[in-house]
């Protein structure tokens, strides 16, 4: 029998093995991960549509694989197999889980499944297969629930059989395994690796790591970026003073609600105002059908830098959320990016992007473009330094907090002076932050 490549979610087609988690011989249960796949907008753990003994495994690590590809041969009973019909919710919640995981029969979703996507999974739920189904995914017998669920558990102690699912066919999701202890967790994250990267070899005093997983995905939309974006940056200086104060008295507030306050939500609700008055650093370019698309929502994308590489997950709808709503959704965010659990919904839908390195250092950047976005804006330390300001009409030397900002912009679409009028209201909003009451948030 054959697990052919499930559908990733819409619009993704191909993706590349990252790593395998099972090997020929191995003992498969309903839901096990096999696989990570790494697609344009997440890494995906594909989880078991079978339950039997791993064949033969079809696909090389590093490997691109699409949609409906064989991935691995399986001896499994046909019962067993066919009892994973998928309605249309539960594939709904597949494409929108965190790792394409959800109900086990969303190989017979695939493209591919026309003929013999598997020929072990029947291509359309039968009353007397949801009762195969309901009987073999009996609480009795096990407890239908994705991997990150089952890890959840895991890490607050609780055996899923006592839990009650409210997914479908009584599948367990992660918000039952919380209210069954009583509240949220925080989910734990990895320990940073010590040792060799994975599949490291060494010859000699060099050392040789396999150019693939995110690191390659990262290259390939940087030169992507290079080869079409014609880039130039633009870099303006900021009176940071009164950001700093007013970042530190909201700090308490949202302290008591168990929130970060960081000087991200401030800087994102300085860019909404001043994308108002210039649209034009919100839109794409749609080359194909050599049209401006102008965006008339407002979603940041987030540079966050992991133990794999740097991402960039998605914080929506920007102007309709306060400051400390801004601040939960970005924890939230370098949370899961951290613990690699971004869903594909957090990686979609950015209008422009905001990159952030002030917490290591450096004066200023020159960031690459999130391509097909026209413009990314760099926000760099803050520093206290000597500066000349008219007090009471006299010059003075005065301390003040100081920071940079550098934009990089697609000249194609951008004009310089477009670049600098924004860049300039920009700073008037950053240094004078009470301005953004006046917005229509």
């Amino acid at each position: 029998m054959q697990f052919r490549l499930p559908e990733l979610g819409e619009g993704v087609h191909e993706g590349e093995m990252v790593k395998w988690r099972v090997k020929p011989g191995d003992a498969v249960k309903y839901d096990q991960p096999l696989c990570e796949i790494m697609t344009d907008k997440a890494t995906v753990e594909i989880p078991s549509a079978f339950q039997g003994k791993v064949g033969e495994l079809h696909a090389k690590e590093g490997e691109i694989v699409h949609v409906g590809q064989l991935l691995l041969s399986f001896q499994g009973s046909s019962t067993e197999a066919s009892a994973a019909p998928v309605s249309h919710e539960s594939h709904s919640k597949i494409q929108s889980s965190a790792g394409v995981r959800g109900s086990h029969a969303s190989v017979a979703t695939s493209p591919a499944s026309n003929s013999a996507v598997n020929s072990s999974v029947s291509q359309a739920p039968s009353s007397s297969a949801l009762a195969a189904h309901s009987e073999v995914l009996s609480p009795e017998s096990r407890v239908l629930a994705a991997p990150s669920t089952r890890r959840l558990a895991r890490e607050m102690g609780i055996e899923l059989k006592q839990v009650v699912g409210s997914g479908p066919h009584g599948r367990v999701m992660k918000e039952d395994v919380q209210s069954w202890s009583g509240g949220s967790v925080q989910e734990s994250k990895p320990a940073p690796s010590r040792g060799a990267p994975v599949g490291a070899t060494f010859v000699g005093a060099e050392e040789r790591v396999p150019f693939r997983g995110l690191r390659k995905k990262i290259a390939e939309k940087m030169r992507q970026s290079k080869d079409h974006a014609a880039h130039f940056t633009y870099v303006e200086e900021a009176d940071a003073t009164e950001l700093v104060r007013l970042r530190s008295q909201a700090k308490e507030i949202a302290a008591q609600q168990g929130v970060k306050l960081t000087y991200l939500p401030f800087v994102m609700k300085a860019m909404v105002a001043a994308l108002r008055q210039y649209p034009i650093l919100n839109a794409s370019l749609d080359e194909q059908k050599n049209e401006i698309v102008y965006k008339h929502y407002f979603n940041i994308g987030l540079s966050v830098q992991t133990e794999d590489g740097l991402t960039a997950p998605v914080v929506k709808d920007v102007a309709n959320k306060s400051v400390i709503e801004l601040a939960k959704d970005i924890q939230a965010l370098v949370e899961r990016a951290r613990a690699k659990r971004l869903t594909m919904d957090d990686l979609s839908g950015s209008t422009i992007t905001l990159t952030n390195a002030g917490s290591i250092g450096g004066l200023f950047a020159t960031p690459v473009i999130n391509y097909p976005e026209v413009a990314i804006l760099g926000f760099n330390k803050i520093f206290r330094k000597p500066v000349v300001k008219v007090v009471h009409g006299k010059e003075e030397i005065v301390i003040r907090d100081w920071t940079y900002f550098s934009i990089s912009l697609d000249h194609r679409v951008v004009d310089g002076a477009v670049a600098a009028e924004f860049m300039k209201l920009l700073i008037q909003y950053i240094e004078n932050p009470s301005l953004l009451l006046l917005e229509s948030f």
